[in-house]
């Protein structure tokens, strides 16, 4: 912690070209900590280094993109981009200091291509334990960049402490790389996403 205020002090932290700032991360995890406690199952199914799309579920709340983050980092020590940053100042600058990006094709690209983990979320879905939509183009960079598709279940309830984090194994490619071929991943996806999810058994544990 002294190691991290001082770098803080001097400017000799690390921001990457995105924006994320590890440092920060490292100096709220303790608050996250005290909000979130994040069970991650099967996490050997996370790439150690190298891109991947992590697709997973949200439902009303805002709490998913925080718990899929704290999860992964606790679990792999990799930080997770997620999409879906609104990109006005001056809260786009903090959103991308902590991690979050623009939903956006190009950027979504070069973050694969400079060897991220994406967190790509579904539509949001008022019912519980359902996989919302996701739009039939969105993992298109994915499919670009060859990289991995992963599908993660978050289980917990937006007013609760314990969540889960269930990830499942990565997706087929599907042959090609056009529209339809990008629209077979995304269903795909979405239907992984939607398995992990039946396979969580009751909620109410939460």
């Amino acid at each position: 912690m002294v190691e991290l205020l001082r770098r803080r002090l001097d400017g000799t932290h690390h921001i990457d070209e995105w924006g994320l700032d590890p440092d920060l991360i490292e100096l709220v995890a303790p608050l996250v900590g005290l909000r979130w406690t994040v069970d991650v199952r099967s996490t050997g199914r996370i790439p150690a280094t190298g891109p991947a799309v992590l697709v997973y579920n949200r439902a009303v709340g805002a709490s998913e993109p925080i718990v899929l983050a704290r999860g992964v980092h606790q679990a792999t020590e990799r930080h997770v981009r997620t999409a879906g940053l609104v990109d006005l100042s001056p809260m786009a600058t903090i959103g991308r200091a902590l991690g979050a990006v623009v939903d956006r094709r190009d950027e979504l690209a070069g973050l694969l291509r400079g060897g991220a983990l994406v967190g790509l979320p579904l539509g949001r879905d008022l019912r519980p334990a359902r996989a919302g939509p996701l739009a039939p183009e969105a993992l298109a960079p994915a499919l670009s960049t060859d990289a991995p598709v992963i599908p993660v279940a978050v289980v917990g309830r937006e007013v609760g402490r314990r969540w889960r984090l269930l990830v499942g194994p990565p997706i087929p490619s599907p042959s090609g790389h056009g529209p339809l071929a990008v629209a077979d991943l995304v269903d795909a996806a979405r239907a992984g996403v939607q398995a992990l999810l039946d396979q969580s058994g009751p909620r109410r544990w939460f």
